[in-house]
């Protein structure tokens, strides 16, 4: 059956019995479910899997039709998140109804690790109103599994949220295998990277030199480095190596890449050029990938590509790593590690703004000499 763009399908299930998969998120928390995915597609082989999303209010989020592979998910449902204690209520009926129609035979449950026991159990509670009696995931983790700290009393490394979620699903049979993991979790058409390749061909000026991505864009506040400090990057790489950079990113950054590119003197701006599969084919081309802890670097990692990473301290290390082998993540340690908010709420912003231009091309400059030979090597976490 083909992808859709966020129109609902009609029901079309009625040679199989169906099986209902929870997932909601941005781009990353889609991503991050692929080998979960891969499981419950394995485990309920005869089942139509119909793939239920919410989708926030006045909120530009990737719809999961538009990055799951096709062999994994048959029909995908979405409902909006309304406002309004009345909106509210009448949403929540005109779901059930909806979703009582599917008469599905079990729910599997994907979404964050973090969220609230008391929430699970209501989710639980209103999926047993739609008539569904098997129930797979539907499990809660305790601060301390969430949140573990080390011996100096910083936060520890933790499984990412892709293991994660596959953890929650072991508890109720559903057995994952290593090959769930197997990278990349994107492939692409011939058409799509036709389509990047004919684009990219009319805008490079060295065709043989490496091609390097880069995304200044952070939906997350508490996570953005400044923009001279990768203007500064892009110099020095540009000087150091025969390469070519490309700024990706949504529609949001085309004047940001725009000004980098002036900057330079040169580049590609693939800002809101592109959708979000045909970025991925995009990236999927590059040498690798220089970010941040945002949606842009899970998809260079799903695509195959290594990523050199930029991350806070805001969350425990390792969550929210790119899935795969080959990256090297950068931090700078500070006191308020591990208060996971969205808005850094100390003045200066320590834990982003003290991760020096220097510091960054350190390593850099190593990670571009060493790239092809790290492909298959654990993920390097480096404090600066």
């Amino acid at each position: 059956m083909p992808k859709n763009s966020g129109k609902n399908y009609t029901i079309s299930t009625k040679t199989k019995p169906a099986v209902l998969v929870y997932l909601f998120g941005s781009l990353g928390d889609t991503l991050v479910a692929i080998p979960a995915l891969r499981a419950v597609r394995r485990h309920f082989d005869n089942f139509s899997l119909i793939l239920l999303q919410n989708i926030p209010a006045n909120e530009n989020i990737v719809r999961a039709s538009q990055v799951i592979p096709d062999n994994l998910i048959d029909e995908y449902l979405e409902y909006p998140n309304k406002s309004g204690k009345f909106n509210r209520i009448s949403g929540f009926y005109d779901l059930r109804r909806k979703l009582r129609r599917y008469k599905f035979q079990a729910a599997v449950y994907l979404v964050i690790s973090e969220r609230k026991k008391n929430s699970v159990a209501r989710d639980k509670l209103f999926f047993r109103t739609v008539g569904i009696s098997d129930f797979y995931g539907f499990n809660s983790f305790s601060k301390e599994d969430l949140y573990p700290f080390d011996k100096n009393g910083r936060p520890a490394l933790t499984d990412s949220e892709a293991v994660r979620k596959i953890s929650r699903l072991e508890k109720d049979g559903i057995r994952s295998l290593p090959d769930d993991f197997r990278q990349p979790f994107l492939s692409f058409s011939a058409l799509e990277i036709k389509k990047i390749k004919c684009w990219l061909a009319s805008r490079r000026k060295k065709a043989d030199a490496h091609l390097i991505s880069i995304a200044p864009g952070c939906k997350t506040e508490a996570n953005v480095w400044s923009d001279e400090k990768f203007i500064e990057i892009g110099r020095r790489i540009l000087a150091a190596d025969d390469c070519e950079l490309v700024v990706v990113g949504g529609k949001g950054e085309q004047k940001t890449a725009q000004k980098f590119i002036s900057a330079w003197g040169q580049g590609i701006n693939a800002a809101g050029e592109f959708s979000v599969r045909e970025s991925g084919a995009l990236l999927s081309m590059c040498d690798f990938h220089f970010g941040l802890d945002t949606g842009t670097t899970h998809l260079a990692a799903a695509a195959g590509t290594s990523c050199f990473a930029l991350y806070g301290e805001r969350n425990n290390p390792g969550q929210w790593f790119p899935a795969g082998s080959g990256h090297t993540i950068l931090f700078h340690p500070v006191e308020c590690c591990g208060c996971r908010a969205f808005v850094c709420p100390v003045s200066g912003h320590p834990c982003m703004s003290l991760i020096s231009v220097e510091s960054v091309w350190h390593h850099l400059e190593d990670f571009m000499g060493s790239v092809k030979n790290m492909r298959n090597s654990r993920i390097r976490l480096i404090a600066v």
